[in-house]
């Protein structure tokens, strides 16, 4: 028994045997009832059709290509450019108020604790010179 012995050739036969199907019964001994019966099982079960998707170009299955002139394209270009512009001015805008609110909070803060000194001051002399 040698590593590299030839393999038995295999036979292959290129005639098939004939197909055998089975008998059927005459039709006269098949009810109709159960020839309705047979052929509702195997039909295939009739499904709804899926949802179509509504695109909002086109009512079409297929997509068409979307065309645009060059000269709307600029425009929107355009006008992307100025929104942009107007949203980061609106920033800046918005840490400036922010900016300004903390400094008037500082203020106030600043003018109650004055505020809190005088009358405390005013308290004092007012027990001084009330207890003699």
């Amino acid at each position: 028994m040698g590593l590299f012995s030839k393999k038995k050739e295999v036979e292959v036969k290129t005639e098939l045997p004939p197909l055998k199907f089975p008998e059927l019964p005459p039709e006269e001994q098949v009810s109709q009832t159960e020839t309705d019966a047979i052929k509702q099982a195997v039909s295939p079960v009739s499904m709804p059709p899926p949802p179509r998707e509504q695109t909002r170009f086109s009512e079409d299955k297929e997509e068409k290509p979307l065309f645009v002139k060059v000269e709307k394209y600029r425009e929107v270009m355009v006008t992307l450019n100025e929104l942009k512009n107007k949203l980061k001015d609106a920033g800046d805008l918005l840490v400036e108020l922010n900016k300004i609110k903390e400094q008037e909070e500082r203020e106030l803060s600043a003018w109650q604790d004055d505020l809190n000194a005088v009358k405390e001051k005013l308290l004092s002399i007012d027990r001084t010179l009330f207890e003699l």
